[in-house]
């Protein structure tokens, strides 16, 4: 079917889809607003409907109506959908999917082979360190929408290719859009709380390992406690805690493991480098955020808040 050919559901499922004929008589918005298209997908009639809403929330009534009308299962057909949008979708259990990139149809997964499905269809993959690292640029705005892809990487230091497949990371998620103009693909974000809290909870800790040392150490990023007292009025009376990148193999290497109480350091390994977007001589403190999400100190926790509202503060 030449319609859908360039939609994921053909490509990743596999299933066969055909064109149906279905009459409806249909309200006067949804003929103007809505292309529609019938079609059955393993012997599952389905509506597929496009429409032009700006807000998500105008797509539930309309969706809720068809089905009445139809008696059949709906799913939305967006060309960009937002992480936030897309979570309110599954969360009222209605079907969609996004070109090149998502699907979500649960009706199907009922109805079909679900064993071979599991075997066809594609997890979103983790971001990786420097998707991540991307994600925080923008929402601490070090990295503005609208800029192209080498600007991207100028702005962190990387090879336009590396930044190109953490961008593909970053739209897979439903968190940024890179459009073609002419010679140049630029890079879109929108940002939302919604993806502010998908950075501090649903990623990994960047730390890789930790131990302690009594070596100098000349180029130091505050991390952990440490930096958490320099970005609020926590005291830290604690060793001191520095963050290195992986990559930083010389210097580790040339670092003496200790005993704690021997110690003049903690150091973390990170998997990426720290002093992407560092202030204050510490990490980002986003990532303290995400560093202490699961610490039950009040004390803590305060200070956490505080870093928070100032975080979203900031960007209003």
């Amino acid at each position: 079917m030449v319609l859908f050919s360039g939609y994921i559901i053909e490509t990743i499922t596999k299933w066969s889809i055909k064109e149906s004929d279905i009459k409806l008589t249909l309200p006067l918005h949804i003929k103007l607003r809505y292309e529609l298209w019938y079609v059955t997908i393993a012997n599952q009639k389905v509506i597929f409907a496009k429409g032009k809403e700006s807000d998500i929330r105008n797509y539930y009534k309309t969706v809720f109506m068809l089905e009445e009308l139809s008696n059949l299962p709906v799913v939305l057909v967006f060309e960009h959908l937002k992480a936030q949008d897309r979570e309110r979708l599954i969360k009222r259990h209605i079907a969609f999917v996004v070109q090149e990139q998502y699907i979500y149809m649960p009706f199907a997964l009922m109805q079909i082979d679900t064993q071979k499905i599991a075997q066809s269809l594609t997890k979103l993959k983790e971001l990786t360190p420097l998707a991540d690292a991307l994600l925080l640029g923008y929402l601490v705005e070090e990295i503005a929408s609208n800029l192209m892809i080498s600007e991207v990487a100028k702005i962190v230091n990387q090879g336009i290719r590396e930044v190109s497949n953490a961008l593909i990371l970053l739209e897979q998620h439903g968190f940024v859009r890179v459009e073609k103009k002419g010679r140049k693909k630029m890079v879109y974000f929108d940002y939302s709380e919604e993806i502010l809290d998908y950075f501090i909870s649903k990623q990994r800790l960047p730390i890789k390992a930790t131990f302690f040392t009594n070596s100098s150490i000349e180029k130091k990023i505050y991390s952990s406690f440490s930096a958490l007292a320099l970005h609020s009025t926590l005291m830290d009376n604690q060793i001191k805690t520095i963050a290195i990148s992986a990559k930083e193999k010389k210097l580790l290497d040339g670092l003496e493991q200790c005993f704690e109480e021997d110690a003049t350091y903690q150091v973390e390994i990170w998997d990426r480098d720290p002093y992407w977007f560092a202030t204050q001589q510490s990490i980002h403190p986003l990532y303290l955020l995400r560093l202490f999400r699961e610490s039950d100190d009040e004390r803590i926790g305060y200070a956490l808040n505080e870093i928070k509202k100032r975080i979203i503060k900031d960007r209003d």
